[in-house]
């Protein structure tokens, strides 16, 4: 339909019929059967009872009057280009305020060089942290929002930068028995908000015994360019990040570290969270623990902790409603938290309802 309105609106009727009785259209007759379609929709309200906005500021936190933020839908393409070559793109769409955008959340071209390992270039998910690459996908996790002290994107957190770069990956993986490993090489550029992540480079390894325990490691470097704060300009943005993933006898779990270097007293820190869950049927109670730390030499060092308390219900294979209760304290600083808190604790209340397709 795209490619028949461009030829139209170029007005070229000579040149659409010689199209048309072209191999091209054959192909493009035939491209609706190549495509690979999916998606993903969530719909979730959060509410604090503190005068504050949590994870934002006013507009797109998580106030006392509630917030609908974190609602959104993805859409997944993917197509073969022939034997070797595919392509896979994210449409995504979230609210931002009180409007809500729409993006390319990533797409790559893939080079298969055999069976074990496969070049992409293009706009990619970052692989740090294990639900990273797929973290807008509400339903793959126990949790309404992966743990805010460790993947927050606010500058106020532990800056352990999760958007999609643009650049190139060497991904390798082999099965050794029961066990998989997988090695992700990749480098480029991140643009972020308050700064862009140059002359990036990673690697990522995974392995994952029998899909019951899987441990992964992640370690990147970049230099910090056109930055918010003079003083980070030409820095290096470093980050390492290891976690464990477990699924076992109806036992659920998840724990995660990651410490971050920016060369900068106020900037540099550590978050770390845990989860444990246990499947009975439908439904997943779960607790979480998170600890987050920022700037500790600094003059202006930040320390927050949450539990969060809460049950995932599956309504089918491929749609769940989720409950959650949170304490934040916060020891030092603001946190997360728009404004310095008058009170330690605060509450937060949460329900989502996530569905794939």
């Amino acid at each position: 339909m795209g490619f028949a309105k461009h030829i139209k609106s170029a007005g070229a009727g000579t040149l659409l019929l010689a199209v048309t009785s072209s191999p091209v259209a054959v192909m493009a007759e035939n491209w609706a059967d190549r495509i690979g379609v999916s998606g993903f929709a969530t719909a979730k309200y959060q509410k604090i009872d503190k005068e504050n906005y949590f994870n934002g500021e006013n507009g797109t936190g998580v106030g006392k009057d509630g917030s609908w933020q974190g609602t959104k839908v993805g859409i997944n393409l993917t197509a073969p280009v022939d034997e070797k070559i595919s392509v896979a793109t994210q449409f995504f769409a979230s609210r931002e305020g009180e409007n809500y955008a729409l993006s390319l959340d990533w797409g790559f071209i893939s080079y298969n060089l055999g069976e074990q390992t496969t070049l992409r270039a293009g706009k990619i998910k970052f692989p740090v942290g294990l639900v990273n690459e797929y973290i807008d996908v509400g339903n793959a996790y126990p949790w309404i929002t992966p743990p805010e002290l460790f993947y927050t994107e606010v500058a106020a957190g532990p800056n352990i930068t999760r958007e999609a770069y643009t650049g190139l990956s060497a991904l390798w993986g082999r099965d050794f028995g029961d066990t998989e490993v997988s090695v992700d090489l990749f480098g480029g550029e991140i643009a972020l908000d308050s700064m862009n992540l140059r002359k990036l480079l990673g690697t990522k390894v995974r392995i994952n015994w029998n899909d019951t325990v899987a441990f992964q490691a992640t370690y990147y470097r970049g230099t910090m360019r056109d930055t918010a704060m003079a003083a980070m300009e030409g820095k290096s943005h470093s980050n390492i990040a290891v976690g464990v993933n477990l699924d076992w006898n109806d036992i659920v779990g998840y724990a995660e570290w990651a410490k971050t270097d920016m060369e900068t007293e106020m900037m540099n820190g550590t978050s770390w969270y845990t989860t444990l869950g246990y499947q009975i049927d439908e439904w997943l109670p779960h607790i979480t623990y998170q600890h987050f730390e920022k700037g500790e030499d600094s003059a202006s060092p930040q320390k927050q902790q949450m539990v969060t308390a809460g049950v995932r219900y599956d309504l089918s294979d491929s749609a769940d409603i989720k409950l959650e209760y949170s304490s934040i304290r916060t020891d030092e600083g603001s946190g997360l938290f728009e404004n310095l808190p008058t009170e330690r604790d605060t509450n937060r209340f949460g329900v989502a309802v996530d569905v794939v397709f």
